[in-house]
């Protein structure tokens, strides 16, 4: 997935695969909403990528004796 996409496009993609439309989303919500679409695809349990959070990957801060 283009990591350029915004979120809400991404989601919609996961759910127009597995088969689900814009009919089906709106039992969740605003069909704007990037909330909407996270809460259908976690009520049936389809897997989809976390928010796009820039992350830190954890850093050894411990210096070596060299």
């Amino acid at each position: 997935m283009d990591k350029s996409c915004r979120r809400i496009d991404q989601l919609r993609v996961i759910a127009f695969d597995c088969g689900f439309s814009n009919e089906d989303a709106k039992d969740f919500g605003k069909l704007s909403k990037t909330s909407t679409w996270e809460a259908m695809l976690e009520t049936y349990g389809i897997p989809f990528p976390p928010d796009n959070v820039d992350t830190v990957d954890s850093v050894d801060t411990e210096k070596s004796d060299s």
